[in-house]
C-alpha cells in the first residue's frame, strides 16, 4: 500500500491581481437595499499577512460580515464557520484562509455574542423583537446571505467571479456546511464538514439528561475521570486487535458500568464508585429515554472520559449554560424563558416542543441529489472520541444518504472519515490532524476521490505517528508488521 500526499492546492495559482476598481470604491458601491458597507480599506502586508482589501459591513437585521480580497489572489474564494452560539466573526479562520491565497469571509450568524449571550438573541421581547429572524440567521440564513454577498463583492473587485468556492467548518461550522449543502447546493462547490451537530435539538436534550444525572448522589468527582478512563481504555483498547492507546470504533466494546468499574463497599472514595455514581455512569453511556424507555438520542460513546470536565460532569461551566440557554430561549415551544431550569426538562413531554425548532436548526434533510448533479463534494468527519458532538448522529445521516442514493452514488460526491481517537473537531491520542481542505480541492478540481487520508498525530510541531483515515465505513488495519506509529504499515479495510 501506498499513501499519496496531497500536493498543496490550498496555496497554488497565486498571481498578482490588478483589482478591477480600487479597495475603498468598494464602501460606496451598492450590493442590495438589505446589505449596507461600512469599510472598506485596503491594508498593507504584515509578518503574518499578505496584502489584502478589508470589508466590514451588515446585511438587515444585524448579521456582520468580514470579506478579505488578497492582492496575490489563487481564484478561489473559502468562506469559513462558527462555533458554539455564534455572535462573532471568526476573523481567526478567516486569516488563515487568506494566508494561502484565498479569497475569504465570515460572518457573526447575526447577532452579538457580547450583547445577546449565548442563546438569548433568539428571544422575542420587546426589545428584541427580531428573535425569529435572528434564529433564522443563526440556523442557517445569514451563511447563505454572506456566502452569495461574498461572491458579489469578490467579482466586484477584481473583475471576475471566483473559480471554485469552498466552504470550511467544525461543529457549529459543520452544522451551517450541512445547512449549505441541503438548502442552497449552488453557493459551494466541496465543503468540508467537521463534527456536525446535524442533531442540535437532541444533542442539547442529551446534555440536560446528563445533567440531572449529576444532581444529587449521581455526581461524579471530575477527580475520578482518570480512573475511569484508564478502566475504558483497558477493556476497549484491545478490542481492534491492537493495543496502541486508541479506540478504533468505540461500537465494538461493550463498557458496563455495573460490571466494570470497582464499586465503593461502604464511604465514597477515589478508587470506587458508589451505586449512585454507577447509575448515573449508565444514564451517559446509555443517552436519554422517556420514562416508557424508548430512546431520544443515542448515549455517550466510550474513550472521551478524560475531557467530561468541561462537557458532562462536574462544574458544567460551558456546556451546560449554554444547552440551557438554547432550550429555554430558543429550542422549546414555547420558550419558557429565563427563570427555566434544565433540571426542569421533562423526557416525556418536552421532546415534542422541539420540533419546530428542530425544522429550523438540524440539517438532517437526506437528499442530496441536488448538489450532487452540479458536481459538489462533501468530505465530513468526526472524531470517535467527541467529548462535546455525538458522533453517532452523523454516522446515521450519513447511512441515510447512502440508503436513499445508493452507496456507489454517494460515494461518488460524499465521503464520511471517522477519526479514532480524535476529541472535538482535533486533538485526542489519535491522528487527528489531517488536510482536510486539500482532499476536497483535489476532489473537485481534479476528479480524485480520497481512497484514504493521511492522519497524523502531532506533538511540539512534531508528527509522532501516522495513520492512514479511511473512508467510512473501512478502518485501518495493521498489516501485522513494522512499526504501529507508522502510516505504511496499515491498510483500509
Amino acid at each position: 500500500m501506498k499513501l499519496i500526499l496531497l500536493l498543496p492546492l490550498s496555496a497554488a495559482a497565486l498571481l498578482a491581481t490588478e483589482p478591477a476598481v480600487k479597495c475603498d470604491a468598494l464602501a460606496a458601491k451598492s450590493f442590495g437595499e438589505e446589505v449596507k458597507i461600512h469599510s472598506a480599506s485596503l491594508v498593507a502586508a504584515k509578518a503574518n499577512l499578505p496584502e489584502h482589501c478589508d470589508v466590514r459591513g451588515v446585511i438587515w437585521p444585524e448579521a456582520k460580515f468580514a470579506i478579505k480580497l488578497p492582492t496575490v489572489w489563487n481564484d478561489r474564494f473559502q468562506m469559513v464557520g462558527n462555533g458554539g452560539t455564534a455572535g462573532t466573526i471568526s476573523i481567526g479562520a478567516v486569516d488563515a484562509a487568506l494566508r494561502k491565497g484565498f479569497a475569504a469571509s465570515s460572518t457573526d450568524t447575526g447577532h452579538d455574542a457580547a450583547k445577546e449571550p449565548l442563546a438569548s438573541f433568539a428571544y422575542v421581547t420587546p426589545e428584541n423583537p427580531n428573535g425569529l429572524r435572528k434564529l433564522k440567521d443563526f440556523a442557517y440564513l445569514s451563511v447563505h446571505e454572506t456566502a452569495v454577498l461574498s461572491k458579489q463583492v469578490i467579482e466586484a473587485y477584481y473583475g471576475r467571479a471566483p473559480k471554485y468556492s469552498y466552504w470550511v467548518g467544525c461543529s457549529t461550522g459543520g452544522r451551517q456546511g450541512m445547512q449549505e449543502a441541503q438548502r442552497y447546493p449552488e453557493d459551494f462547490n466541496g465543503l468540508v464538514i467537521g463534527a456536525p451537530g446535524l442533531y442540535l435539538t437532541g444533542n442539547v436534550m442529551r446534555r440536560h439528561w446528563v445533567g440531572q444525572s449529576q444532581l444529587g448522589d449521581g455526581a461524579i468527582p471530575v477527580e475520578k475521570l482518570p480512573l475511569l478512563a484508564k478502566l475504558v481504555y483497558e477493556k476497549c483498547d484491545a478490542v481492534d486487535g491492537l493495543q496502541d492507546g486508541i479506540i478504533d470504533d468505540p461500537r465494538r466494546c461493550v463498557f458496563k458500568p455495573s460490571r466494570d468499574v470497582p464499586k465503593c463497599a461502604a464511604a465514597d472514595s477515589p478508587d470506587c464508585f458508589t451505586a449512585g455514581q454507577i447509575e448515573s455512569l449508565a444514564k451517559i453511556y446509555g443517552g436519554p429515554r422517556n420514562s416508557k424507555g424508548k430512546q431520544l438520542f443515542p448515549g455517550e460513546p466510550v474513550g472521551s472520559e478524560s475531557l467530561w470536565s468541561d462537557n458532562l460532569v462536574g462544574p458544567m461551566k460551558t456546556v451546560l449554560p449554554r444547552s440551557e440557554s438554547q432550550m429555554k430561549m430558543a429550542i422549546l415551544d414555547p420558550p419558557p424563558g429565563p427563570s427555566w431550569s434544565y433540571t426542569m426538562f421533562n423526557f416525556d413531554t418536552d421532546p415534542p416542543r422541539t420540533l419546530k425548532a428542530a425544522a429550523e436548526l438540524n440539517p438532517r434533510n437526506p437528499d442530496l441529489s441536488p448538489l450532487k448533479i452540479r458536481g459538489g463534494k462533501i468530505i465530513q468527519y468526526s472524531g470517535w472520541a467527541d467529548q462535546q458532538v455525538n458522533p453517532f448522529p452523523g454516522i446515521e445521516y450519513y447511512e441515510t444518504v447512502s440508503k436513499r442514493l445508493g452507496n456507489g452514488p454517494t460515494r461518488d460526491f460524499y465521503r464520511l472519515f471517522m477519526v479514532p481517537g480524535m476529541f472535538h473537531c482535533n486533538g485526542g491520542p489519535g491522528c487527528s490532524t489531517v488536510d482536510w481542505l486539500g482532499a476536497v480541492m483535489e476532489w473537485v478540481e481534479n476528479g480524485k476521490a480520497p481512497a484514504q487520508l493521511m492522519g497524523s498525530h502531532m506533538e511540539d510541531g512534531k508528527a509522532t505517528r501516522t495513520r492512514p483515515m479511511c473512508p467510512y465505513p473501512q478502518v485501518a488495519k495493521y498489516n501485522g508488521a513494522g512499526s504501529i506509529d507508522e502510516a505504511q504499515n496499515f491498510t483500509c479495510k
